[in-house]
């Protein structure tokens, strides 16, 4: 039995690979070493204990370099991706620090096709030393190859894939979004292979970063697969909306959040909602539902949380987590499940640029996106979510009257847009057997075992 090296971040890749049939099935065919930050692994997470398991923990070997490299020098110098819209409001965003300005003015006296994202990992292959702490596993396990979720967005993946690199082993990032490629091309590190979503990520990873195409794989997303199987201790509708103290006759609206700064308005809809169904500009006195991103100002909302409104149930995502780096969100089974509630048995979500408008489409929920005011309207010409828009599968709202009014439209006839949503679903998500995750893990036995 060959070894694999997975390398896990932060509580977001934990939340995947640990609280998903992922990890069970990967270890039926692999011996698997973990390297994750203290805090993230903890034995009892995994129901699993397998002979071919091992915890290691770990830390970022030379974070001053990665500082140096991923937050100075490929932000600032590398213009190659300057044509994606989201890395242009990045830049617009990132930019306050003097010494970033002042590398970003020295890019523009070089071709922009020297500074690429290739040639900074050819440096970094260079540079970095030898991590004798790597050095020492790779010799005691021998591992067949080392992977990633992500192809270097993060410092950790990155500084694993280097020393993979430096190491002559190959490389794969399994578990990446269907946003990573259009906003994190600077940070991208060439890995050996890609397993991505879906076709337009492979189009992407092929036509924008020059793969191969028989190194990218299409697996579909594992971490929607617990979505598409009956599993134990699911409640009915009322038995839910009884839990969150919501009244189980009326209609479910589902607000979900974003990442702090992306959208700080968030609140502020919400106020508005409140006060319109207090004015009875609904059928009904419609449930609320905030459901916050891992990455959200908590504060905006903690005049919500317990204020005991009717008809409003504000909460977090996941379980707080202490941990050395990257998020401190995670998302064990039972918030796993509470989100596939959460999904199945509202009438419809509110979002600002959200992949949970995917994860919306698995049950065939309409979506409303807010688009005011006008400074947020950049966003809806991100290259991954544009296709959205075209498709006519979600609704875009301009003010607070429009959303008004297209709640009541969507409570009214919640067939609309079914089959701009089918279409997305079959474009973006495809796969609804729930074995995403068995097809990740059968292409890298392809890799391996051929």
């Amino acid at each position: 039995m060959k070894t694999i090296f997975l390398f896990i971040p932060n509580y977001v890749y934990s939340s995947d690979f640990l609280h998903t049939e992922f990890i069970g099935y990967l270890v039926s065919k692999f011996r698997v070493v973990i390297f994750a930050p203290e805090g993230v692994l903890v034995d009892d997470k995994l129901q699993l204990q397998s002979p071919n398991l091992v915890h290691i923990k770990w830390k970022i070997q030379y974070p001053r370099f990665w500082n140096l490299f991923g937050k100075f020098l490929r932000y600032s110098l590398i213009r190659k991706y300057d044509f994606e819209p989201v890395i242009q409001r990045n830049r617009k965003k990132g930019m306050r620090d003097w010494r970033r300005r002042a590398l970003r003015f020295f890019s523009y006296l070089l071709p922009a096709a020297w500074l690429t994202p290739d040639f900074f990992s050819r440096l970094e292959i260079l540079l970095v030393p030898k991590s004798e702490l790597f050095l020492k596993y790779a010799e005691k396990y021998q591992p067949a190859m080392v992977i990633t979720p992500t192809p270097g967005f993060t410092h950790f993946d990155a500084e694993a894939i280097v020393l993979a690199k430096k190491s002559h082993l190959p490389t794969a990032a399994i578990n990446f979004s269907w946003d990573n490629l259009h906003n994190g091309g600077p940070h991208f590190r060439r890995v050996d292979y890609l397993i991505v979503w879906n076709e337009i990520i492979k189009n992407t990873a092929i036509k924008e970063y020059g793969y191969p195409e028989n190194r990218v794989f299409v697996s579909g997303i594992m971490r929607f697969d617990h979505y598409f199987k009956k599993q134990p201790r699911e409640l009915s509708r009322e038995e839910f909306l009884k839990s969150k103290n919501l009244d189980p006759r009326e209609k479910l609206i589902l607000i979900t959040t974003v990442t702090k700064g992306n959208y700080p308005d968030e609140h502020l809809v919400l106020k508005d909602l409140l006060e319109a169904r207090d004015k009875n500009f609904f059928n009904g006195f419609p449930n609320i539902l905030i459901r916050m991103h891992p990455k959200e100002e908590v504060k905006n909302f903690t005049s919500f949380l317990d204020a005991g409104i009717r008809g409003l149930c504000v909460e977090k995502a996941g379980k707080e987590k202490i941990i050395e780096l990257g998020s401190n969100i995670e998302m064990d089974e039972d918030d796993l499940l509470n989100l596939k509630h959460t999904l199945k048995y509202c009438d419809l979500n509110i979002n600002y640029l959200s992949t949970i408008t995917l994860e919306a489409f698995v049950f065939d929920k309409p979506v409303i996106n807010i688009n005011y005011p006008p400074q947020y309207h950049l966003g809806y010409t991100f290259s991954h979510y544009k296709p959205l828009i075209e498709m006519k599968s979600v609704r875009l709202v301009y003010s607070f009257e429009e959303l008004i009014n297209n709640i009541n439209i969507y409570f009214k006839n919640p067939n609309l847009e079914y089959q701009e949503r089918q279409a997305a679903f079959e474009k973006y998500i495809k796969f609804s057997d729930g074995f995403s995750y068995r097809r990740n893990v059968d292409f890298l036995c392809s890799v391996l075992y051929e």
